[in-house]
């Protein structure tokens, strides 16, 4: 019986993460249309009428996410903190850097390393996506009363846990 009630369980929430999929992509184009609105930022023009003419707002966050927070890494360290080979690294940055959102550094201790950061218009792009999800999680949040926010919160911590036991498991 506790079996048949985990596998309803995981159907229950394989349901809503692929509406979590498919709401994502309405999200997305919302951010796009946003940042088109309020900073000049096209499928067409890229960042401020600049840069590449597919700037993928996507990828900037994903890469942008681990890079932010160190100010730069090395290309290693980035393929290390996305889980995707060096190889997949090199070309989301050459896309990246294309498009003037990520510039390639030399490293100064070791000619050999190079290291990724975000160009101004890169960081200024990362901040206002980060700005707008933000705003939209606690519009959509609001729903919750403050022990639901922590019951919420609280659970998500918890599958991150396992998740990531998992991950070094398989590792």
């Amino acid at each position: 019986m506790h079996d048949v009630q985990q596998t309803a369980s995981a159907q229950r929430i394989s349901t809503v993460l692929h509406d979590f999929v498919r709401l994502w992509a309405r999200f997305e184009g919302a951010l796009h249309e946003e940042l088109a609105r309020t900073h000049g930022c096209s499928s067409k023009t890229g960042f401020g009428g600049q840069g590449h003419s597919n700037t993928n707002h996507e990828l900037l966050y994903r890469v942008g996410t681990c890079i932010y927070p160190a100010n730069n890494l090395t290309m290693g360290e980035l393929s290390r903190a996305l889980s995707v080979p060096l190889s997949t690294t090199t070309r989301m940055v050459d896309w990246l850097v294309a498009g003037g959102c990520v510039e390639r550094l030399l490293d100064p201790e070791d000619r050999r390393v190079v290291r990724v950061a975000l160009t101004h218009s890169g960081r200024e792009l990362y901040e206002i996506t980060e700005e707008y999800i933000a705003e939209h999680v606690q519009q959509i949040l609001s729903c919750l009363r403050d022990e639901e926010h922590a019951v919420l919160l609280a659970l998500i911590h918890k599958v991150v846990a396992a998740l990531e036991e998992a991950e070094g498991k398989t590792l």
